[in-house]
């Protein structure tokens, strides 16, 4: 009975990687820079909360976009922190500065025709399903009147082109919501941040693969852009159920409730780099975030988790009944997982290290075994102080 399950489970999902690696591979170009002036207004918008030791970097990064400074702004919602928060991005602030909330008064700083707005909203009280990072997003959105928003985080860094980049899908009416790659910037001296990173771009590969494909499953909140109107015609986040993946839970709602199209190109002009989660313990409370907002998004999502746990739980009965059989399979999983990160990784300029795939190998089976366990036995996701 296990060989025939190895072979359908582990083979069936070696083959599918493979597949995804191929299309990978012959995606098209990324769209054509938009002319001067056809480019649409943007705001970027930054959840922060308690994010003195990044925010720095990631506005510096948003205050140096190659975009026409009368039609990009940048909003940073300071999500009750009580570090420094909102003092580093007041002293980045090249333009008026209005603080939602205050009594109408302006800090009128030095300005400067060739940065972006800055502006920094503080967020209200949550209410009802209106909480956490959601609350703070829709307190940023609801500022704006933008014809495209675009999201990351205050542990990003976004390269020049971003937000051209970002914007130029949009030339397409059909699109409403594109996604992007976000890749972990590792530390030389810290191993396990290149895995954490091959882990986020495996995902996140399969992700862009399946959405081109016409089947998007999810985004990652600290690289997207979307139509305001798209944005609207779901109700925002205020109608939207609370999830501690608010990105997933946009993502699909766009998806199953519009007529607009969901992008998940990939190119190295559109790629954040992000701040790796602090050692293992960090990046499996991570993930574990992840499925918990995963699992609220019924049966398909609850399905391919099942799956992905069956891909790992399988080969390990199979090494103790059948290893003929399991480690053959275990090799060709490895083998497809990694050709779809070089596939990635190409089309990035990077590179893959192969020896680098057998640390994710034991990542994924610590953390994808025993998520549901965890889960069950601790259900409450604890995120910023905050406990969901």
């Amino acid at each position: 009975m296990i060989v025939p399950a190895l072979v359908l489970v582990v083979g069936g999902y070696a083959a599918f990687l493979s597949v995804l690696a191929w299309r990978t591979a012959r995606a098209a170009p990324r769209a054509r820079p938009r002319a001067e002036a056809d480019l649409p207004t943007v705001a970027v918008v930054v959840a922060a909360r308690d994010e003195e030791g990044c925010i720095g970097r990631c506005l510096d990064a948003l205050l140096a976009q190659d975009y026409p400074a009368d039609r990009i702004e940048v909003v940073v919602a300071d999500d009750g922190s009580t570090d420094g928060t909102a003092a580093a991005v007041r002293a980045r602030m090249r333009r008026a500065l209005t603080l939602a909330g205050d009594d109408g008064s302006t800090d009128d700083s030095p300005t400067d025709d060739d940065l972006p707005a800055l502006r920094l909203v503080r967020v209200p009280e949550a209410a009802g399903a209106l909480r956490g990072k959601a609350n703070a997003l829709h307190a940023a959105i609801a500022t704006t009147t933008a014809e495209i928003v675009l999201v990351t985080d205050a542990d990003c860094s976004a390269p020049p082109l971003w937000a051209r980049t970002k914007a130029a899908p949009f030339a397409d009416p059909a699109v409403g919501l594109v996604c992007g790659l976000a890749r972990i910037d590792p530390r030389p001296d810290r191993p396990f941040d290149r895995v954490q990173a091959l882990d986020w771009t495996l995902l996140i590969g399969a992700m862009s693969a399946l959405a081109e494909a016409g089947f998007p499953a999810t985004g990652m909140g600290n690289n997207m852009a979307f139509r305001r109107a798209a944005y609207d015609a779901v109700g925002g986040y205020p109608a939207l159920p609370f999830s501690v993946t608010e990105d997933f839970t946009l993502v699909r709602a766009v998806a199953e409730r519009t007529p607009w199209r969901v992008r998940f190109p990939i190119d190295a002009a559109s790629t954040v780099w992000t701040l790796p989660a602090e050692g293992f313990r960090g990046a499996y409370r991570q993930r574990q975030r992840w499925a918990r907002g995963g699992f609220a998004g019924g049966g398909p999502v609850v399905a391919a988790y099942a799956a992905f746990w069956l891909v790992h739980v399988l080969p390990l009965v199979g090494l103790a009944l059948a290893p003929a059989v399991a480690l053959p399979l275990l090799a060709a999983k490895a083998a497809a997982e990694g050709a779809l990160l070089a596939a990635v990784l190409r089309r990035v300029g990077g590179r893959l290290r192969w020896a680098d795939v057998l640390g994710l190998q034991a990542f994924l089976f610590a953390y994808l075994v025993s998520l549901p366990a965890v889960l069950a036995v601790r259900p409450r996701i604890g995120w910023k102080g905050r406990s969901h």
